[in-house]
């Protein structure tokens, strides 16, 4: 008989790379058991489930974005779904505390550009998108009284950081306990084969594989994935914390973003980051380590194959081209945008009007660090704006006032 799909072997080593559920036995029981889903030889039903809990994508959300990307590559049948409604809950999983509850106008507004922003790396054309309000919306009390009947209250506190906020005094409030259930749902409705998330929603996905099999659904394989770290190097990547890339960024503030990461995380952000073939991946690490290559042009590569594949090779190169000119060369770039200064107007003000920072808090952040010079000399935020001159804004912003 010929195979429809490509060869096992060949599909588990790339979709259980970068796989990790703290747990070594879990992850031979879930690699058994994709195996098994594998050799049937047909497309499997595949989904990965978002929140829109803000307005834009981040390098951190594209982690398991493309996970399910190569499910895709490899024939299988792959759904993006909305979380509007587990949103409303939002998900407690990598909390130490309450998560702020959104309304149904802020969802609505968040995940408006989110399958757009998503679609850079699956093919739109072979996505189906839902939205779990679909189902969840019509689901009765009666209902969701049998559904939180699965669970006890001492499985949902065995979650380490319910436990630890229990153990703390801190408040756990019910509803977040309908979290993992709404979720585990969403498989159950979707009669998934496979979920993609990350690693703290392991009890989720778990809930979900209860839920299918007390409906006389088979449980689906859970596909857990390690959270990328920011910026710094040590906290999960985060749009609240300032230590994200963005999708959406511009391909020079990609490249001079990723150039910023720690050495010791390089490896990390080429597993999770790009779609790079493990075997590839290992081959950069090996020409490091040697010496053949150094950490700077290893770097370089990763920011590279980053804006690549959002932007395309040509930006790609632009973006290089200008992290060498304006960061080792610290050469001002000549495209730089023009600002029409008002009479009176500070420096602080200016920064945040010209679009250099989201907000003032982040821009006296900025001046604090030093990191606003006008024609070279650092400045106050109190500083008078001169027309004539040049601000730049941290390594990659700059202003010319006029």
């Amino acid at each position: 008989m010929t195979r429809t799909m490509a060869p096992v072997d060949e599909q588990l080593a790339v979709l259980m790379s970068g796989v990790d559920y703290g747990d070594p036995l879990l992850k031979q029981q879930m690699e058994r058991e994709l195996r098994e889903r594998l050799e049937e030889d047909r497309p499997l039903r595949v989904y990965l489930g978002v929140d829109p809990t803000a307005s834009s994508l981040t390098l951190g959300h594209c982690v398991p974005l493309r996970k399910l990307r190569q499910f895709q590559q490899f024939g299988h049948h792959c759904i993006f779904l909305i979380g509007d409604y587990t949103a409303l809950v939002g998900d407690p999983s990598d909390k130490n505390k309450l998560r702020p509850m959104l309304t149904p106008e802020q969802i609505k507004a968040n995940e408006a550009t989110y399958f757009e922003q998503a679609a850079r790396i699956l093919d739109p054309q072979k996505t189906e998108v839902r939205h779990n309000s679909e189902w969840l919306s019509k689901l009765t009390f009666p209902d969701i009284i049998r559904l939180m009947a699965k669970f006890t209250v001492a499985e949902m506190l065995r979650r380490e950081n319910f436990r630890l906020r229990w153990e703390a005094g801190d408040p756990v409030y019910l509803h977040e306990f309908l979290y993992a259930l709404m979720q585990g749902y969403d498989a159950y409705a979707l009669a998934c084969d496979v979920q993609v998330g990350g690693t703290e929603q392991l009890f989720n996905l778990m809930a979900g594989r209860k839920i299918q099999e007390e409906a006389g659904q088979r449980p689906h394989v859970p596909i857990t994935l390690p959270i990328l770290v920011g910026l710094d190097g040590k906290e999960r990547m985060s749009k609240s914390k300032g230590n994200h890339i963005g999708v959406d960024d511009p391909p020079e503030v990609q490249f001079g973003k990723v150039m910023s990461i720690p050495d010791e995380v390089i490896e990390h952000y080429f597993t999770l980051g790009t779609n790079l073939h493990p075997a590839e991946v290992q081959a950069i690490m090996a020409a490091m380590r040697s010496g053949e290559r150094s950490p700077m042009d290893t770097k370089k590569l990763l920011a590279r194959t980053i804006v690549t594949e959002f932007w395309g090779e040509e930006a790609a190169k632009r973006a290089q081209e200008h992290f060498e000119r304006t960061v080792q060369r610290k050469e001002v770039p000549e495209d730089i945008p023009e600002y029409r200064v008002r009479e009176g107007e500070l420096l602080l003000d200016v920064v945040v009007a010209s679009g250099s920072a989201p907000s003032k808090r982040e821009a006296r952040r900025l001046f604090e660090q030093r990191a606003v010079t006008m024609d070279g000399l650092v400045v106050e935020p109190t500083t008078p704006a001169r027309p004539g001159t040049v601000v730049q804004v941290g390594k990659r912003r700059w202003v010319r006032l006029v």
